[in-house]
């Protein structure tokens, strides 16, 4: 952990429980010998300082070693626990260098006989547990990076003391970041939160454009983020992955663990988080019938993507082709050909949850949260299973062909819990700057500039004030003798400001993984978006022909066409572009951070559906600011970063009135008219605006990520005028777009289910539908409202909750049965009566059937 200050402000706690180390590897011979204070001739010093053990430096050092060991040695919850000391023979030292005045601090627990230094509490922490735990000192026993030759990084992830994933924020941008963002840490803090959250923030504003650099980009895009979105939607790629390290999916168990009483109660999917991803290569022989070939295609992995196009049912390797290679039709060349061929599937390592298993799965046998939910009776059967033939202890179990219901009923539950935990949590990552510009308000007070007579200014003297006026911007500048005839006014002479802005490439979003470039569903339907279109937005599309005539030929009195939704009835879609966070007001007058998404809206149209004539931004019936259409209440603008929170306006100049070029225009109305249509002109004629992700530095010869393919039958359609974009709230976004995804094997179940009419399950199953944008994305959205700052946390707190709540619930069942039982032995037993007691016996008798005449009296 080394800085360049010292840690200052770290105590004690009160009341601590210390940790002493009973045996040590400590050797006094480590120690530097350069512990005295020398400036040498440059003014520079370089030496060790022992540091006292009770300065915070070391404080900080014991407390955090200390709390990290009672974990691991499972320490009793509640005392605060802290090192007494070092092991004997080690020394904390402040390696002092540089400037006398301000040297720079590195913090160095030296000592030990087989490492040098231990410059962080990462790095000594798995070697503190082996000098607690192995009596023999036996290095090979050591985890430590020192011991056993590892690297940090991996150690760190193998123990959980460091996010996994995430680019870590330091310096500046983390103290920022953790001001930026609060973690709520109680489910009540997650109540609040909610409480004081307002409305969803939506608009549209010109997209900021990014300062012009005269040097390459300062920042890298991640490497996780350029993988994952190549996999998906790079062009040429024949396996797809779909699914990111650390996502939570749904994995098919094979086989299913049946259930009490039916199918409906088995359990076929088990959820887990994606490990790693990798493709398998296998030689099979080449299938020689029609019936080889089908078999082949039933057990070929699945690629959403090309879904639609002719799958010859798996993949071949490219062969190496020699130049003679046109000769292979001979009948010589066809007896040589091999007999087999390269198949390649993508498997995932999915770890599951609730139990000690990771589970090696194929591509298409694993689903996204949101495309599975565990059904009502399957929640019933765990209900009904009694307490003492659960497996409680989760630990311990492991899925097989022989795995009865009752022994997974428990851990089943926790790893539900868990994931319907962790589809909680969300956090952005992998922070950078945006430079971009901001044109100056057009209300904000100029100098003012004298006027000149036209006809006595000599180009000599303009050009001389213009000079002055640019230099000082505050002096007038003389004029030359009176004349007559009209004045000239110099233009207000006006500078772009630059605001650098903290963005994010990344989301974690519940169960999801999202990367920005890449298309989101929105929880709007297109139809809640300028229904009747408004300034830079487009209406929605209408139905395509076809759509047209296939409603007429279900009913006559389709004709009009007025009952066809077309695109206002599906979802709506954004290509998020950025990520930053900006101040907002809450509801009880206090101010919070909010981060929000921008990017491009796009709809969802028919396949053959075609664009009016005439049809532009702002031709609808809708009304709309200039800049910006917000929905819901109307945020006031706020600094973040600098920049305001509102939409970016760029409206025309004013000042003295331009030639008139069109005599049909007021003069008045000149400036405007000539402005808006050079930039009508400029927004219709100029190629795609570059996305603000395209200044960070990408591999070379990379290409920007395509949009990937839309639902069969439709296509992407952009509603907002080129250059500007949507700002919205993510609490707006449903979740990730799913390309094909209701053409998986595991789903045709689902979809034929749904497409029955008759039986309503079309209207039902729109939460299916939705995962393609087909219903709006309200159907089946994501819902995090906790903040956590790692991945690796998230699945921590999760379990942690999940595991109390189970264990809590399953002591009140005990208790319920153990008052149940004591209930029914507080009664007293039957006795038998003496001797000579007469038995009297009730005969049962149907009154019902037994007539009752008008007053009251059994009928014979």
């Amino acid at each position: 952990m080394s800085g360049r200050g010292v840690s200052t402000g770290h105590v004690l706690p009160a009341n601590p429980t210390y940790i002493d180390f009973p045996i040590s590897d400590g050797d006094v011979d480590q120690w530097p010998t350069n512990t005295t204070r020398i400036v040498d001739s440059e003014g520079h010093v370089n030496y060790m300082r022992p540091v006292p053990l009770d300065e915070s430096l070391c404080i900080k050092w014991r407390c955090e070693v200390g709390a990290s060991l009672a974990v691991r040695l499972n320490k009793p919850v509640g005392p605060t626990y802290v090192l007494r000391g070092w092991p004997e023979n080690y020394q904390m030292f402040d390696h002092n260098k540089g400037p006398a005045g301000g040297p720079r601090h590195d913090a160095y627990l030296m000592g030990s006989r087989y490492a040098k230094r231990f410059r962080s509490v990462p790095e000594f922490i798995p070697h503190a547990l082996w000098l607690l735990t192995d009596p023999t000192l036996n290095r090979a026993n050591c985890a430590c990076k020192y011991c056993n030759r590892k690297p940090q990084r991996e150690i760190t992830l193998s123990m959980g003391l460091l996010p996994g994933r995430s680019t870590p924020l330091t310096g500046a941008h983390a103290a920022r970041s953790q001001r930026v963002i609060s973690a709520s840490t109680s489910a009540s803090a997650s109540a609040r939160q909610m409480r004081d959250r307002g409305k969803p923030y939506a608009a549209i504003r010109r997209a900021p454009r990014p300062v012009k650099r005269t040097t390459g980009p300062k920042y890298n895009m991640s490497r996780e983020r350029n993988a994952d979105l190549r996999t998906a939607y790079a062009e040429g790629i024949e396996l797809r992955r779909w699914f990111r390290d650390g996502e939570l999916l749904w994995c098919a168990l094979n086989p299913p663990i049946p259930g009490l009483t039916g199918d409906k109660e088995a359990i076929t999917f088990w959820p887990g988080l994606v490990e790693e991803a990798k493709i398998k290569s296998e030689a099979v022989a080449t299938p020689k019938s029609s019936d080889d070939l089908a078999e082949r295609n039933a057990e070929a992995d699945v690629d959403m993507t090309d879904a639609t196009q002719p799958d010859d049912g798996f993949k071949e390797a490219p062969a190496a082709e020699s130049s003679n290679s046109s000769s292979n039709s001979t009948d010589n060349d066809e007896g040589k050909q091999v007999p087999w061929t390269v198949v390649q599937t993508l498997w995932y390592k999915i770890k599951l949850l609730g139990i000690p298993y990771t589970y090696n799965i194929r591509a298409d046998q694993v689903l996204p949260y949101q495309a599975h939910a565990p059904s009502d009776e399957l929640i019933q059967a765990i209900h009904r299973v009694p307490l003492e033939q659960m497996n409680t202890n989760t630990d311990s179990f492991k899925p097989s062909d022989t795995t009865q219901f009752a022994e997974a009923a428990a851990p089943f539950a926790l790893a539900v819990q868990i994931a319907a935990n962790l589809a909680g949590y969300w956090t952005p990552t992998d922070d950078w700057e945006y430079k971009f510009s901001i044109p100056p308000s057009p209300n904000v007070a100029t100098p003012p500039i004298p006027t000149y007579k036209n006809d006595s200014t000599s180009l000599h003297a303009v050009m001389n004030a213009s000079m002055a006026y640019n230099a000082s911007l505050s002096e007038s500048i003389s004029a030359a003798g009176p004349s007559s005839g009209s004045t000239y006014t110099p233009p207000t002479l006006a500078h772009n400001q630059t605001v650098t802005q903290i963005r994010y490439q990344g989301l974690w979003w519940g169960a999801e993984r999202i990367w920005t470039d890449e298309l989101l569903r929105l929880k709007l339907s297109r139809g809640q978006v300028a229904p009747q279109g408004a300034e830079n937005i487009l209406p929605p599309a209408g139905p395509s022909p076809t759509a047209i005539e296939y409603a007429r030929t279900l009913d006559d009195s389709s004709a009009d066409c007025e009952d066809i939704m077309g695109a206002a009835g599906r979802g709506l879609f954004m290509l998020l572009e950025g990520l930053y966070v900006v101040d907002v007001p809450k509801v009880n007058g206090s101010t919070g951070k909010e981060c929000r998404a921008t990017g491009m809206l796009y709809e969802l149209v028919d396949e053959d559906w075609e664009k009016d004539e005439g049809e532009g931004p702002g031709n609808g019936k809708g009304k709309g600011k200039a800049t910006e259409h917000s929905s819901g209440a109307e945020t006031p603008p706020n600094l973040a970063n600098g920049v305001t929170a509102g939409s970016i306006s760029i409206e025309a100049p004013t000042g003295s009135q331009l030639a008139n070029p069109n005599p049909a225009v007021p003069v008045e109305r000149t400036t405007s008219d000539v402005v808006s249509h050079t930039d009508s002109m400029t927004v219709s004629g100029q190629t795609k605006t570059p996305s603000p992700n395209e200044l960070l530095s990408r591999p070379v010869l990379s290409s920007p990520f395509p949009l990937p393919p839309p639902p069969e039958g439709f296509k992407f359609r952009p509603i907002l005028t080129p250059g500007y974009e949507a700002v919205i709230s993510l609490n707006l976004i449903a979740g990730r777009y799913y390309p094909r995804l209701l053409q998986h094997p595991l789903l045709h179940a689902c979809v034929e289910k749904a497409l029955d009419v008759e039986s309503g399950g079309l209207v039902e199953a729109s939460q299916l539908w939705a995962l393609e944008g087909l219903t709006p994305g309200f159907n089946n959205t994501m819902d995090p409202v906790r903040w956590r700052p790692t991945r690796v946390g998230m699945v921590r707190e999760a379990d942690k909750e999940a595991r109390q709540g189970l264990e809590e619930h399953w002591r009140a069942r005990a208790r319920e049965k153990e008052e149940r039982e004591a209930m029914e032995a507080s009664y007293l037993p039957l006795q038998q009566l003496p001797d000579g007691v007469p038995v009297i016996e009730v005969l049962e008798t149907n009154v019902s059937s037994m007539e009752v005449d008008s007053q009251g009296t059994r009928g014979d």
